[in-house]
């Protein structure tokens, strides 16, 4: 007994101090040192502003030769439409040079010149000089052509005062996303492409389009939603239910009608999900990723199912939609009970 008094007391003493030892400035921390930002990995704004603060304490650490050549050549600081760029901040816009701009070498060194106001009304090189001659750093919404698909598409930027070489300039980066209301363009996200590219990343962005054709007008899409080929596509499809669980439209074809069939979630004992009440946490999440075993209606066979949902609100009244792709994948036995 006084054996184990004595380590229960040593143990508190631990946990009490622990705070203290990790916000001591001697504690090892994570830092952007250790490579796990990078842009093969930004996939949200809160990822882009972590990325925009790495490559500026790269900058910091490495000098300006060095940066340069990492923001152009290095898969770290550049994969598709996610890159790092530099240019010039100044009160006279139409005499902004740009520093460092991967997607097109050429312009860098060069003076832009005066910009036109994008679909927004926004002149771009006005509203940095703004945001960082007052803030010091911020994000920026504007449109700007995608060297991904060579269009105009909104983009966030976040951007950060830096002294590039003496010059005053801005660090910053950006990202498209497919799946806002300005850009959920029927060409890029879709069921076919889903269905020839799975991915979770791909999935959410099939779903969240979706729940704004809901969201917008209503069941009245529920219709489209079901027997679309944009929203139907081999083994894709969608689904929406209640938050009681009921089926209010799939576009399984083993689901009849909208309305018809039993619900994808539902939480039977004998059901994919064993009795959990999925819908409900589905409901209290508003996003959620589910993994189950479901009948795959391109071959027949089940399969294991990597499925997402989302909460919106129709007409007042709460609705999960979903979809989910084919994973393939089919795992041992666990060796642990639980």
């Amino acid at each position: 007994m006084r054996r184990q008094a004595l380590f229960l007391s040593i143990l508190l003493t631990f946990l009490a101090a622990a705070p203290a030892l990790a916000s001591h400035p001697d504690a090892e921390a994570l830092t952007c040192a250790d490579r796990s930002v990078s842009a093969r990995a930004v996939r949200t704004t809160q990822d882009v502003q972590a990325f925009v603060q790495c490559a500026y304490e790269f900058v910091q650490e490495m000098g300006f030769e060095e940066a340069r050549r990492a923001f152009h050549k290095d898969k770290r600081w550049k994969r598709g439409p996610i890159y790092v760029f530099v240019s010039e901040v100044t009160p006279m816009t139409e005499q902004t040079r740009s520093l460092v701009f991967p997607p097109d070498p050429s312009r860098e060194g060069a003076v832009l010149g005066e910009l036109l106001l994008d679909a927004f009304g926004n002149n771009y090189y006005q509203e940095r000089h703004r945001i960082l001659s007052s803030f010091g750093e911020g994000w920026i919404y504007y449109a700007f052509t995608n060297p991904a698909t060579g269009r105009d598409e909104p983009k966030a930027s976040y951007v950060k005062s830096i002294d590039w070489d003496g010059i005053p300039a801005a660090i910053g980066s950006g990202i498209y996303r497919r799946d806002i209301p300005g850009s959920c363009n029927s060409e890029e996200v879709n069921a076919m492409g889903l269905e020839d590219d799975p991915s979770d990343e791909r999935l959410q962005e099939f779903v969240r389009c979706a729940a704004m054709e809901l969201e917008s007008k209503g069941y009245f899409a529920t219709i489209p939603l079901a027997t679309d080929p944009r929203w139907k596509h081999g083994s894709i499809y969608l689904f929406g239910v209640d938050t009681y669980g009921g089926a209010l439209f799939s576009g399984d074809p083993d689901s009849g009608q909208p309305g018809a069939g039993v619900s994808e979630l539902n939480d039977m004992m004998d059901g994919p999900f064993g009795g959990r009440d999925v819908v409900s946490v589905g409901d209290a999440f508003g996003e959620t990723l589910l993994y189950y075993t479901a009948r795959n209606p391109a071959s027949g066979e089940m399969q294991d199912k990597v499925t997402f949902v989302k909460r919106v609100v129709v007409f007042g009244l709460p609705v999960l939609i979903g979809a989910g792709y084919y994973s393939g994948y089919n795992p041992r036995p666990s060796p642990f009970p639980f």
